[in-house]
Formats: structure tokens, C-alpha cells, sequence
């Protein structure tokens, strides 16, 4: 049965709380072009007794679909479904367009996890003049493709930059991809099936649900503490859901900052290598930390997946990744990567091994800690008395609300002030209730302090003054 273009079977059907059940079957209305750019949506209060709910559930599904840049609040007027931010036709289950395409009227971005601004142009500049200067073959790099997996300097340069303590692939161990996102798909497709389940922390990276959504894959949530996923947690969900792979990031883990000890990787590996699960091993914000603790690879390496990137300790421009799939899967993830042609482009592989080579990416790294962690310090300042989780060399805080605020709530509120920032439902696998009172704040995002201090500024405004009202008006 459909009510106002919502299919009551299909809400009814899907796990989780009611306003998210209600907001993933809008999106699916989105994608599958019933529900039109511009279209007015009903009254929430209509809406909720059509579909038999409160009026706070659908309030809360209207905020989460805003948040996501699918649909707009218009005071006096009404919610209308986005234009230019809408979903395309056929993308079902893409969403993460939102962290990076904005909502109209943003002044102060602090919702995507990017690499503060610290002199990338110039120390890359210089880097380009370099890798140009060399004398090479006419062709290169402008006029040739790449192999699959890169080139032999490429990956020499890669096995530079990844080696840390007992950790040191060699050069023939590695995959360059175009960015870790590249490197995530490759290793889904290379451990799963259509079908198949893959296990990740209960809060994760949401673009990976998405991936696995667009491959037929489902992502099952597992408790986390502290530290990241709980280890006995792990063990059941393995025994309950049979998983072909587990996604995790051990080190500042996405949202919370979590960095995972090293007696617990080596449980985690235990657990994954008993229950034959391939271990998929997202470590984009690991250089970052000053002391890194080794990846769950260095404990079964015949079984992880290892996954990393320059753009979030560099800068967001350098889409280069590296994968470290098992030696004897090697062969396989090259074929994959060649045969969704996915090859790299040369000019910003030869970049990045002119950056590690001389240097440069180190020198760059040690800014981007040090302005991350004064920007941290910033926070901290300007948020004291408020419960937030910090680590000095994370790229963003998870904050705590308080009991008056409500997180979509307060991104909605955020959002009429000029201030994009993200809620903690947009990384929440499955149903908890752990993320209501959550936001997780990109302090990495802003151009300048300038613009850092102004938005932690409008953050302790609405920290101090709490909900006036409902933020979207039907």
C-alpha cells in the first residue's frame, strides 16, 4: 500500500528505527526517479498519521533526508524534494555526494574529513616542475597507459612510504589504485560474493555501505567500545552471520578518533583467521600518528587486505592509494583493477613517488600533524564543558550533545546558520541508539583558523542555547 508515495510494506520491512526507515525509502523514491526534483513533500504531521507514527519520527526522517542534501525545508512554504543535489536516477544507495556537495547557503564547511590547507600548492608545485624536468620517453607520462598495479617505481616509492616498525611490503606486494576507495572496492570484489555479508564497525566510513549496496553486498554492524570493534562482539557476528570479510579502521577510527591497541589487532586477527574471514584494513589516517601501532596485517597477512591513501595526509587532490592484498591474491586484485578500468593516471602516480622520494611527502606530513593538532587545541578551547572525543592527530572530534539536542536537530540548525557539519546517524550501521546525541565535527575542512574559529563559534552558540524550535517546518 502507498500513502503520499511512501510504500507502507516496504518502510514496515526494513530493519532499524522508524525515521530511518522512512528516509532510506524516500532516498529509494529519489533514485528511482518516483519522487522528482522539486515535489513538494506532505505535511510531516499528515504524513505521520498516514504512516501511523509521531510527528518527532517523521521530523526526524525529514532531517536526515536534509542532512543528506536529498530534500529542503522552506519556512512557511514546505519540504521539497532537492534539485541539483538529488540523486541520479540509477545510483541507488549513493548518498555520500552530500558530505562534499553542500547545502545552499553554507559558509563554513566542517562535515568532510579533508587534509588542512598547510602548503600543499607549493611544496607540489615544486615536486611537478621536478618530476617534468626528468628526462624521460616522449610519451610519458601524458600519452601512455599505466599497468595495472603501477609502475615498478611507483611501487618502490609506495613500499617507502608504507613502511613503519615490523611493517614493510615490498615493492612487487603492492597495487596502486586511484585513491583507498579504489583500493576498498578492489578488495570487496576480490573477497566477496553477490550475497555475502561483510562485518564492520557499528559507525563506519559510509561511503563503504554504499559500495557494498551498489554490489549486491550487505554490511552488518558490530558493537565497538574505545578502542574500535569488540573483540567478542566480532566473535559472535561471525558465528551468526558467516561474513566473507570484515572492514575496519584501527587507527583514528571514522567517527570517533578510536585508535585500536595492538594486543586488540591481534585478537581481531585471530578471530577473522579462525572464521576464515578476509580482514579489509582501511588505514587512510594512519601517518598521521606519531606512534602507529602495527596494522592487523602484520598478524595475518595471508588474509588482510591493507588499504591506504595520500589524500588524507597530503592533501585531498592526490587521489593515489595503495593496496596490499595478500601475495597470493596479488594476481587477482591486478585483473580487477584492470578489468573495471580502473587504471591509474600517470601524471599523478609520478607526482606522488616524486613526493615520497625526495622527501616531500614527509615534510608535508609533519605539517599537516602540526596543524591538526592546533587546530584540536582550538577546539578544545572553544568547546570546554562540553563532552568531546578528541586524539591530536585525527581530522575531526566527535562531539556529544547535549540532552536537549537531537543530532539531525542540530545539523538542521547548523545548516540555517551557514555551518555544514555531519550527524553521527550518517555512520551508523544498523539500529543503535548510540549515535542520537552525536555529531562528528571536520576540523580539517576550514580554509583558515579564521573560518574555524567561526564555526566552532556558531557550534557553542547552539551547544548554549538549545532547540527553539522543530528545524524543518511543514
Amino acid at each position: 500500500m502507498t500513502i503520499y508515495g511512501f510504500d507502507l510494506d516496504d518502510i514496515a520491512a526494513r530493519p532499524g528505527p522508524r525515521y530511518r526507515a522512512i528516509a532510506d525509502s524516500l532516498r529509494d523514491a529519489i533514485v528511482n526517479g518516483y519522487a522528482e526534483p522539486g515535489m513538494q513533500l506532505p505535511p510531516m504531521r499528515r504524513l505521520a498519521y498516514a504512516l501511523g507514527v509521531t510527528v518527532g519520527t517523521v521530523t526526524r526522517a525529514y532531517a536526515l533526508a536534509a542532512s543528506r542534501g536529498e530534500v529542503s525545508g522552506e519556512v512557511g512554504r514546505g519540504t521539497f524534494i532537492a534539485g541539483a543535489e538529488a540523486p541520479s536516477r540509477g545510483n541507488r544507495g549513493v548518498g555520500s555526494a552530500a558530505f562534499v556537495t553542500l547545502p545552499e547557503g553554507t559558509e563554513i564547511a566542517m562535515k568532510a574529513a579533508f587534509a588542512p590547507t598547510v602548503g600543499q600548492t607549493d611544496i607540489m608545485s615544486r615536486a611537478l616542475a621536478a618530476t617534468m624536468a626528468e628526462p624521460r620517453p616522449a610519451e610519458e607520462p601524458f600519452n601512455v597507459y599505466l599497468a595495472p598495479g603501477g609502475s615498478p617505481r611507483h611501487r618502490a616509492a609506495a613500499a617507502q612510504w608504507l613502511a613503519h616498525g615490523d611493517f614493510a611490503p615490498g615493492a612487487d606486494d603492492i597495487v596502486i589504485c586511484s585513491g583507498a576507495s579504489q583500493g576498498i572496492l578492489t578488495a570487496i570484489l576480490a573477497t566477496t560474493a553477490p550475497g555475502d555479508i561483510i562485518l564492520a564497525e557499528e559507525l563506519t566510513y559510509q561511503a563503504v555501505t554504499q559500495q557494498a549496496a551498489l554490489m549486491g553486498r550487505r554490511i552488518v554492524g558490530v558493537e565497538i567500545d574505545d578502542e574500535g570493534i569488540v573483540p567478542d562482539a566480532l566473535a559472535r557476528a561471525a558465528k551468526e552471520h558467516a561474513p566473507a570479510a570484515l572492514f575496519i579502521v584501527p587507527n583514528l577510527q571514522n567517527p570517533t578518533s578510536a585508535v585500536m591497541s595492538e594486543e586488540r589487532r591481534r585478537e581481531i586477527a585471530e578471530i577473522a583467521r579462525a572464521h576464515e574471514i578476509a580482514i579489509i584494513e582501511d588505514d587512510v589516517y594512519g601517518a598521521l600518528l606519531t606512534d602507529r601501532p602495527p596494522p592487523i596485517a602484520c598478524f595475518a597477512p595471508e588474509i588482510s587486505y591493507f588499504v591506504t591513501s595520500l589524500a588524507k595526509t597530503l592533501g585531498a587532490g592526490l587521489r593515489i592509494g595503495f593496496l596490499v592484498p595478500p601475495r597470493q591474491m596479488l594476481d587477482r586484485a591486478r585483473a580487477i583493477q584492470y578489468g573495471f578500468g580502473q587504471t591509474v593516471p600517470p601524471l599523478m602516480a609520478e607526482l606522488a613517488a616524486t613526493l615520497v622520494e625526495d622527501g616531500e611527502a614527509r615534510t608535508l606530513c609533519g605539517l599537516m600533524r602540526a596543524e591538526v593538532a592546533e587546530r584540536h587545541r582550538m577546539t578544545k578551547k572553544a568547546l570546554s564543558g562540553y563532552a568531546l572525543r578528541q586524539n591530536d592527530a585525527s581530522l575531526y572530534a566527535w562531539v556529544e550533545l547535549p540532552d536537549t539536542w537531537r543530532a539531525h536537530h542540530f545539523v538542521e540548525a547548523a545548516r540555517a546558520k551557514g555551518l555544514a557539519i555531519a550527524a553521527g546517524d550518517d555512520f551508523m550501521v544498523g539500529r543503535t541508539d548510540r549515535t542520537s546525541r552525536h555529531i562528528r565535527l571536520a576540523i580539517g575542512q576550514p580554509a583558515s583558523h579564521n573560518q574555524l574559529s567561526a564555526g566552532l563559534t556558531i557550534m557553542r552558540e547552539l551547544l548554549e542555547s538549545g532547540p527553539l524550535s522543530t528545524p524543518l517546518m511543514a
